[in-house]
C-alpha cells in the first residue's frame, strides 16, 4: 500500500478491541502517512483487498445486528441532477462492517502482484483500470509459464503483454509443467487444455 491509495485499511479499535476497516475516504492525510516507529512501515498498512471468508450463520447474525445498529459510512458522491452533476452525501454500508461483530479475525499478507489488481477507474485513467488489471494478470501468468519450464516470445515489448492461463488448466500456477516444459508460447496467447 501507499499513502494515497484508495483502499480501506484494517485497524484495531482500542487496545484488545475488534478489528475493523476504515475506508480511505474516512482517513485524513496525517493518518495515511503515519509511520510505525518500531517497524518503519506505514502504521495503517494492512489493506482490505476485499477477499473475505465468512460463515452464513455469522452473516445472518451480522445482518440482524446491522439492521438494529444502523452503522453507516458517510461518503461524498457526484449525483446526477437536472442541472448536471452536484456533490451530495450518501450513507453506505459495506460487507467489511461485519468485522466489528467478529469474535476473531485472521489477516493474511499476500504478494500484491499475485493477489490484488484493483479496477476502480475507466480505461484511460492513470491507474486501477481494466487494462492495468489485465496486464497484471498476464504478467503473473507469464511468470507461471516460465517457472513451469516454458518460454515466451513476443512481438511487442513483454511489459505490455503476456500469456493468460485458463483457470481450467491451473488456478494458481500449479500443474503447468506438463503443458509448458520445453514449449514456447507467443504472447499474447491463452494456455488451456
Amino acid at each position: 500500500a501507499y499513502p494515497q491509495e484508495n483502499v480501506g485499511v484494517f485497524v484495531q479499535r482500542g487496545r484488545g478491541g475488534p478489528l475493523s476497516v476504515v475506508e480511505y475516504s474516512e482517513m485524513d492525510a496525517a493518518m495515511t502517512t503515519e509511520i510505525n516507529q518500531s517497524t518503519g512501515r506505514l502504521r495503517y498498512c494492512w489493506s482490505n483487498v476485499c477477499l473475505h471468508m465468512f460463515s452464513l450463520e455469522f452473516l445472518n447474525q451480522v445482518a440482524n445486528s446491522l439492521e438494529k445498529d444502523s452503522v453507516y459510512h458517510l461518503a461524498q458522491k457526484k449525483i446526477p441532477s437536472i442541472h448536471g452533476y452536484t456533490m451530495g452525501l450518501k450513507l453506505e454500508q459495506f460487507i467489511f462492517d461485519a468485522f466489528n461483530y467478529s469474535p476473531s479475525t485472521t489477516l493474511f499478507e499476500v504478494l500484491r502482484e499475485e493477489e490484488f489488481a484493483p479496477v476502480k477507474n475507466a480505461n484511460g485513467s492513470a491507474y486501477d483500470t481494466p487494462d492495468s488489471a489485465k496486464l497484471m494478470l498476464l504478467r503473473l501468468h507469464s511468470r507461471w509459464v516460465v517457472a513451469a519450464g516454458g518460454f515466451l516470445t513476443h512481438s511487442v515489448p513483454l511489459y505490455m503483454t503476456g500469456v493468460e492461463v485458463s483457470p481450467l488448466s491451473s488456478y494458481a500456477g500449479e500443474n503447468l509443467e506438463a503443458i509448458c516444459r520445453g514449449r514456447t508460447f507467443h504472447a499474447p496467447s491463452e494456455i488451456s487444455f
